[in-house]
């Protein structure tokens, strides 16, 4: 029996909490058909100040954990990593941007032998991302897909489902929002196969935490050092 645990990092999300929930929770019988029989749906609550914990902990079929101080998204992400009990783990954003009636697409192709599945906004499916923000994500997907040799047309997607024995080798991952990336470029350096599958990307709901110059500043240098623990000589060389 295969389960798929899909965890969703939620920091001041009140507003849209209710919805991704439900929306993840409805995708039951789809999953089924795809061969994944049990879901299980995890929100990590990473200090919110709102009334994220009490809408969370009201909806049925949600497992909820709390963090008493705010660790970040990529700490949000892990700690639901590591208390998830499926095969396979999913995540995505409690904002409502990613559509998880998509995760069954995930899974099926995690379930004919992908190792990671990325859902990109990037590969031709209708997207409302700012065109800043498009520009950035094109930047970093080109980026990644000429320091690791392998085409990949959306590295910083927050919509994913992996399997959960390559975790140790994406390993060791950061706490903010950098973690997608740095997930990014380790699969490919670690020789993890990996698939993506066009989705659509919604506007959020809610006020957005990412910061287009300083969270892509991060995104940049975390994947440079990154690929530099796996290959310095081709980065150095092309920077020379």
């Amino acid at each position: 029996m295969t389960t798929l645990s899909v965890v969703i990092p939620a920091y001041n999300e009140e507003d849209g909490i209710a919805e991704i929930a439900e929306r993840v929770l409805a995708v039951r019988d789809d999953l089924a058909r795809v061969g994944v029989e049990e879901l299980e749906l995890i929100v990590v609550d990473d200090g919110s100040k709102d009334r994220t914990v009490e809408i969370a902990r009201a909806i049925d079929g949600v497992r909820l954990i709390q963090h008493e101080q705010n660790k970040g998204y990529g700490g949000a992400l892990k700690t639901g990593f590591g208390a998830a009990k499926g095969e396979l783990i999913g995540f995505l954003d409690a904002d409502g941007t990613y559509p998880p009636e998509h995760f069954p697409e995930l899974c099926e192709e995690a379930l004919r032998g992908s190792e990671l599945v990325i859902g990109s906004r990037m590969a031709g499916a209708e997207s409302e991302m700012p065109l800043t923000r498009r520009v950035g994500n094109f930047f970093f997907a080109n980026l990644l897909s000429l320091i690791g040799r392998q085409r990949v047309t959306d590295s910083a997607s927050g919509m994913r489902v992996f399997r959960r024995e390559i975790m140790e080798r994406m390993y060791p991952l950061p706490d903010g929002l950098n973690l997608t990336p740095v997930m990014s470029t380790r699969a490919i350096h670690e020789r993890i196969s990996i698939k993506e599958v066009p989705i659509p990307y919604s506007e959020r709901l809610g006020r957005s935490k990412l910061s287009v110059v300083g969270d892509g500043t991060l995104f940049l240098q975390s994947m440079i050092w990154t690929a530099l623990t796996y290959n310095p000589v081709r980065i150095l060389g092309l920077l020379g």
